[in-house]
């Protein structure tokens, strides 16, 4: 099996069970990044698709490809993004992807009543980076969907990331909550939200996980700076997925771990009742994969 360069990813690649595969709902599949995308999933053995958009358009680029056929099933149809969404929410798939669809259509038809997606949750994005000079996959929130999250939101964004981590990783996941201090600072408001959420943690009411803040970045994940700053617990030097205080801090967060650090970003959102992958026209193939690697591990185990 290729490995795409994957080094943390690598081990969910190769954990997904053969002859098993999750079932794609593709919104808007007439595009090449996108096709090749599920081609690779289906080489892969980890995904087979559901491609809604231009039949003739679709059929054309998948006789180019020299695709598994029998992995791609193609359905004609002019509201792709409306069309996938109805098809998870009637359980034909497993996850649902965003293809060549505007992201407000596609977000629309997942929080459309008719979709059967929406749940009472907050959607919020998750980022999973493959850094190769960090010792772990690193996950990050909310990087792309919610832009300054109030104190209830960001209580559903930690929600939201202890489950999917547990999912991902298999255990309770150790969650950073971020600041520039580790201190409590009335002139930095967050800090006073992230200390009622880690309280709110350790009372059990986001399940299995370990939280903890306000946490300067350098302490979630440096064993030596928690230590050199006297900071205990099970979190600070060992941080599994960091929470960010808002849109703009998560988004440069993550491109400069993709563009500084050579990380792979997998991609997804979550808070309806399946894994929505929401790439980015320029992620690379390694990129899209991986987003479905980890969507694949969240459709397993408990929440």
């Amino acid at each position: 099996m290729k490995n795409w360069g994957f080094h943390h990813i690598l081990p969910y690649l190769e954990a997904i069970p053969a002859g098993d595969p999750a079932v794609l709902a593709v919104a808007g599949a007439q595009d090449d990044a996108v096709l090749q995308t599920c081609v690779d999933a289906a080489r892969s053995g980890i995904a087979r698709s559901l491609l809604f958009g231009d039949g003739e358009a679709i059929r054309e680029a998948v006789s180019s490809l020299d695709a598994p056929e029998e992995w791609l099933e193609i359905r004609h149809s002019g509201q792709p993004a409306t069309d996938a969404a109805l098809a998870a929410g009637r359980g034909e798939a497993d996850i649902l992807v965003k293809g060549f669809v505007s992201s407000g259509d596609f977000l629309r038809a997942v929080l459309g009543e008719s979709s059967g997606l929406r749940s009472s949750r907050l959607l919020s994005h998750v980022g999973f980076f493959d850094i190769p000079s960090y010792p772990r996959l690193l996950g990050m929130s909310d990087g792309g969907i919610n832009i300054f999250p109030d104190f209830e939101a960001r209580v559903e964004i930690v929600s939201n990331a202890a489950d999917l981590g547990r999912r991902v990783l298999g255990r309770a996941p150790r969650i950073a909550l971020v600041s520039a201090v580790e201190k409590v600072q009335t002139n930095m408001p967050v800090t006073l939200e992230w200390a009622a959420i880690a309280k709110m943690g350790m009372r059990g009411e986001f399940g299995d996980a370990f939280i903890d803040g306000p946490l300067g970045l350098d302490i979630a994940l440096d064993p030596g700076a928690a230590r050199g700053k006297g900071i205990p617990g099970e979190v600070a030097g060992n941080a599994d997925i960091i929470v960010v205080p808002d849109i703009q801090c998560g988004n440069i967060m993550g491109k400069s771990l993709t563009y500084l650090a050579n990380a792979t970003m997998a991609g997804l959102v979550v808070g309806a009742r399946v894994p929505v992958v929401l790439n980015s026209r320029t992620d690379s193939p390694a990129a899209r994969l991986a987003s479905i690697v980890v969507a694949v591990s969240a459709t397993g185990g408990d929440s």
